[in-house]
């Protein structure tokens, strides 16, 4: 091994003991630097010269903090690792330093003082550069913090869906009741309809529950029929009327008055309109208004959601379509709920070659819903996106 040392480097003879072990490690995987006790360089090795890049005319006489980074020079850090080796016998050290190209390389190092009869005479820094270990450790620190953002997500999903549940259960209980002896046929009424709304609301539940599962396996599958859209709006409002009313919102339909048909999946269509319309009731007070509109063009119809509600605000709005949003406690109390509906309604649209977009205003300003899909199926696409030609 050479080593490469300033003419005031006689010192080195103080510990030969200690330099020799020093000289005998590889050079393409350690440096060693020495220095006096201001802590210029005096002495460089080849393996000094590996790891940073720096040749020995370019540091003898220079301190060592040439090799620090700015912040931790402004910190005096390049001192505090003399002092700490001085009184201690010896400094380890675990930090970034700089290459003579000006990039940066993290750095495993020991600093010992150098002694003769007594007296310190210098310093021999020993450092390699461990580079690769400190981004192995940044990117388990990064999975980690993934992984346990990934398991709160998953208790507030549990700790939602046993909300959400459970929610339906005191009105179900109030219709048992009803429908206790001597029961009235009004009471009767009134407790079935009772029954029937909450027993729909957790089988829309568990029924979103099931196809998201399903498309984060990407098992989501459409089957395509000739669909009359003005009779699935109606069924949809239908199905939704009960729910509205007892929020006391209004829910109206603006339909073209000629028929509209489209090649789609009914059954998915009908889940997208209905989480739409339960989506605007739900977040609409008393005395508001949920309308349903239809648009059609040559090729696409435009399904329109309109609400007098809470509306959304901007940060929201971005990602109001990601699944458990509705779970991030939003000030719009858009905070309730799974946040699965309109996540659905987005892989169901996607599914159909269409888009959907949120708007509003802000806080307290209504939204609409708009969902753009095409009116006719569209053809396969091949696995580089282009359209697969129908057979002749």
């Amino acid at each position: 091994m050479t080593l490469h040392r300033s003419a005031h480097g006689a010192w080195l003879q103080a510990d030969l003991g200690l330099v020799l072990d020093l000289l005998t490690v590889r050079d393409s995987q350690y440096g060693i630097v020495f220095l006096d006790t201001a802590g210029s360089i005096v002495g460089w090795t080849e393996g000094a010269y590996a790891v940073t890049g720096f040749a020995a005319d370019e540091v003898v006489g220079q301190s060592f903090g040439i090799l620090f980074t700015p912040e931790d020079i402004a910190g005096g850090q390049h001192v505090h690792e003399l002092n700490a080796s001085r009184t201690l016998g010896a400094a380890e050290d675990e930090r970034w330093h700089v290459r003579q190209d000006g990039s940066r390389f993290w750095a495993s190092g020991l600093t010992l003082p150098l002694y003769d009869g007594g007296t310190l005479h210098g310093f021999a820094k020993l450092f390699r550069d461990a580079t690769h270990l400190q981004l192995r450790t940044l990117r388990l620190e990064n999975e980690v913090q993934r992984l346990t953002g990934e398991r709160q997500a998953h208790d507030l999903f549990l700790a939602t869906i046993a909300h959400e549940l459970r929610n339906p259960l005191h009105p179900m209980r109030l219709a048992t009741r009803l429908l206790s002896p001597p029961s009235e046929p009004a009471r009767q009424e009134q407790a079935v309809k009772i029954l029937s709304r909450q027993l729909a609301v957790m089988d829309r539940l568990v029924e979103d529950l099931i196809d998201m599962t399903r498309a984060g396996r990407g098992r989501m599958t459409l089957s395509y029929d000739r669909v009359d859209l003005l009779q699935l709006l109606q069924d949809a409002m239908d199905a939704c009327r009960d729910a509205a009313s007892a929020a006391g919102v209004a829910l109206i339909g603006v339909l073209p008055p000629a028929p509209v048909h489209a090649e789609a999946d009914g059954g998915r269509l009908l889940q997208v309109v209905m989480n739409l319309l339960n989506n605007a009731i739900k977040f609409t007070p008393r005395g508001g208004q949920v309308s349903v509109l239809l648009n059609v063009d040559q090729s696409h119809f435009v399904l329109k959601v309109q609400d007098t509600g809470q509306g959304i605000g901007a940060d929201l709005q971005v990602r109001i379509f990601d699944m458990f949003t509705q779970a991030d406690g939003a000030t719009t109390r858009r905070g309730d709920g799974l946040g699965i509906g309109l996540a659905l309604v987005k892989e169901i649209v996607s599914l159909h070659h269409g888009t959907v977009e949120a708007k509003s205003e802000g806080a307290g300003q209504g939204s609409e819903f708009l969902v753009r899909l095409p009116l006719a199926r569209p053809p396969p696409f091949d696995v580089s996106g282009h359209p697969v030609a129908a057979p002749t």
